[in-house]
Order: structure tokens, then C-alpha cells, then sequence
């Protein structure tokens, strides 16, 4: 009896510790929120208890050219306000699935603004898609809408993402980057979307899975608009959508009509030993090359960084290795980063929400939201 009571007493004790020093109303609401965007727009407790967003169209001007997006702006306190980068995606800011991640996200208390991006729907990203960010941040950071200002970026967007923030006049303004499924070295996610091959920091060895077919002729379809010759492109669109309809397809046909820059591209997609990556990509067209540096991550001072990073990435992602979150984290300044490894849930899905990584994808909500204010 005197054991038991004293473990009652115990209990008793961690939960007033709880309560005093914890915080239990936003480790409710990361729970809430954590199962709202498992569910992807479908009707959960947290809209019960939470205020609808309003969502609002915005414009201005980026060099000459107008720029639109999408505004969350929740229907309490903005506790703090975000720019919300998607990856890849046709449909870009009309996606469902973000758009009910932005609401999931506003009614968090985010003023949350989801700027169009025209290479985004082509399946592709350009260096001069974080110009657009940047300008949206500082749009942002100008109207006030709250004190704290960051990024959520999912995919390939955190790329564009972190050079946006790196500028002088918005590195210092961002408080916080959350980077979903995204990456620090193109070289070494093209390596993996065709060879399948990765390797983690300190260790020599190289580590193999399947090499994901989609991933691998969508960057080849997003990349053939880049070639100066449009008959190159034409017939590079061609070949990715064999591959994609059947990935044992032939291709000779079209190669025979390509020129050399074509043939190089192909040649990189194709090609299936880690080893010859680097050649192949050295020998890629100017254009092509040139896009794909200027989004390199670890060619960009890091170590200048201001924003808090929180990264969060599924440990079996078959589009870009976990191992690059890991290379981000390490390239970031010391201490400034959380990152989050988690099973199951592959390339930013977070429908996949288990027993098994609810705590970890709870643990990376509740860091979110601990930058409000």
C-alpha cells in the first residue's frame, strides 16, 4: 500500500510539474493540429474548436511583373505570420493539399501566404522563384501582421526557400525555416533519384534502395524546357513520358534525333552506377547545369543563417534521402537546429500518422508552434 501511494504521490507531483512548468494547452493544440493535417482537409476536432481562416487574394510587383498568393489570415490573433513554399506540384497554390495545410496552419494562429510560383506548376524550380520569396517575406515582415516572421517550405521548395532568407536585407527578419522532405546538395539528389545511392555524414559506406522512377523522368520533363534548341526539348518531354508511362521503354528512336546537350541529359537519367554521377553531371548544357548550381545549398554560406531551422523528414523518402536534412542541419550554424527523422510517412505524407511516429511528428508540431508569440 505505502508503494503504491507513493507512486500515486509521484504521479501526482510530474502532473502539477506539468502544469506549472510545461506547457499542456500548446501540447493539446500540437496534438490537435499534428491529426488536422494527417487528415487533409477532412473534418476534425481542431476545427471544432478553433475559428475558420479567411482566405484573400493578394498581388504586387516582383521586376515588372506581377506577382499573386494566396493569404491565410486566421480568424483570432495572428500569433505570428509564415510564407508557405510548396515543392513541385501542377496544380501550386490550388492544391488541395495545401490549401488545407495553410488552413491547418492558420488556424494555428499563422497569417500564412502561399505565393504562386509558374515553375512550381511545370514541375520545376528556378533560382529566381527565391527572388519571388524573398519579396513576399519582406511583404510580409512591411504589413506587421505579427512579431514573429518565418518559412514552412516542403520539398524542393526549401531550396529557394533558404536563398531567399539569406538575403542581406531578410536574413535577421526570419525567425524560423521549417523545411519538409527538402535537401542541401542537388548533386547528391540527383545521385539518389537515379541510382538510388546515399551516403550519411561519417560514414563511408554507400547505402542502396530502389531509385524512384517518377522522381527521375518528372526532373528530366522539368528540365528539357532549359535546352536551347526546342526540337531537344520536344523530344526529352517525349522520352520522360515513356518512362513514366512504362520505365522499361526504349528511347533509342529519340536519342538518334537528339543533339549532344539532349543526349547528356538523357545519358544522366538513364545511367544507374553512382560512380559515373559526377562526369555526367559535369557534362550536362550550360543552362541546365547553371539552374541546378544556383539551387545547390552547399554552395551558399550557411554559417551566415540567422532563422532557426526545423527540419523534418521521413527516414524511407523515395524522392530525396533523409540524409540531406541531415547535411542541412550540419551546414546550419551550431545549435540552431531541430531536426526530426520519421518513420513511415515516405515524401512529405503526413497522412501516415501512426503509433509509431505520432510522437515524433507531434514532438516537430509542437516546435512549430513554439514559435508563435
Amino acid at each position: 500500500m505505502k508503494r503504491w501511494k507513493a507512486m500515486l504521490a509521484a504521479a501526482a507531483v510530474a502532473l502539477v510539474a506539468v502544469a506549472v512548468v510545461g506547457h499542456p494547452v500548446r501540447w493539446t493544440e500540437a496534438a490537435l493540429l499534428t491529426f488536422d493535417i494527417a487528415a487533409g482537409g477532412a473534418p476534425t476536432p481542431w476545427q471544432d474548436v478553433t475559428p475558420a481562416p479567411t482566405r484573400t487574394t493578394v498581388r504586387w510587383a516582383v521586376d515588372g511583373r506581377a506577382v499573386g498568393a494566396d493569404l491565410y489570415t486566421p480568424g483570432g490573433r495572428a500569433r505570428a505570420a509564415l510564407v508557405l513554399v510548396p515543392g513541385a506540384a501542377a496544380l501550386g497554390r490550388e492544391d488541395k493539399h495545401l490549401v488545407a495545410f495553410a488552413q491547418s496552419l492558420a488556424r494555428a494562429g499563422f497569417a500564412t501566404l502561399v505565393p504562386e510560383l509558374p515553375a512550381v506548376r511545370r514541375l520545376a524550380l528556378s533560382r529566381a522563384d527565391a527572388d519571388v520569396l524573398a519579396d513576399a517575406l519582406r511583404a510580409l515582415h512591411r504589413q506587421g501582421l505579427a512579431a514573429v516572421l518565418g518559412v514552412v517550405a516542403i520539398s524542393y521548395g526549401v531550396g529557394p526557400a533558404v536563398i531567399a532568407t539569406l538575403e542581406p536585407d531578410v536574413n535577421g527578419t526570419v525567425g524560423f525555416i521549417v523545411g519538409i522532405g527538402g535537401y542541401h546538395n542537388t548533386d547528391e539528389v540527383i545521385r539518389y533519384i537515379t541510382t538510388g545511392t546515399y551516403r550519411r555524414i561519417g560514414d563511408g559506406r554507400l547505402h542502396r534502395r530502389a531509385p524512384n522512377p517518377y522522381a527521375r523522368w518528372t526532373f528530366m520533363l522539368a528540365n528539357a524546357e532549359r535546352l536551347p534548341d526546342p526540337a531537344d526539348a520536344v523530344l526529352l518531354r517525349e522520352a520522360a513520358q515513356r518512362k513514366l508511362a512504362d520505365p522499361a521503354a526504349p528511347t533509342a528512336d529519340l536519342r538518334a534525333g537528339m543533339t549532344a546537350d539532349a543526349q547528356a541529359v538523357l545519358d544522366l537519367m538513364e545511367n544507374e552506377v553512382p560512380d559515373k554521377v559526377p562526369a555526367l553531371l559535369a557534362a550536362l548544357p550550360d543552362p541546365i547545369r547553371t539552374n541546378i548550381d544556383a539551387l545547390n545549398l552547399a554552395l551558399y554560406d550557411l554559417g551566415a543563417l540567422k532563422a532557426r531551422l526545423i527540419l523534418v523528414h521521413g527516414r524511407s523518402d523515395p524522392t530525396i534521402p533523409f540524409t540531406e536534412s541531415e547535411a542541412l542541419a550540419a551546414a546550419a550554424p551550431k545549435g540552431a537546429t531541430s531536426l526530426y527523422l520519421i518513420d513511415g510517412i515516405g515524401h512529405v505524407e503526413f497522412n501516415a500518422v501512426s503509433i509509431a511516429n505520432a510522437w515524433s511528428i507531434w514532438s516537430a508540431v509542437d516546435r512549430v508552434l513554439a514559435q508563435r508569440r
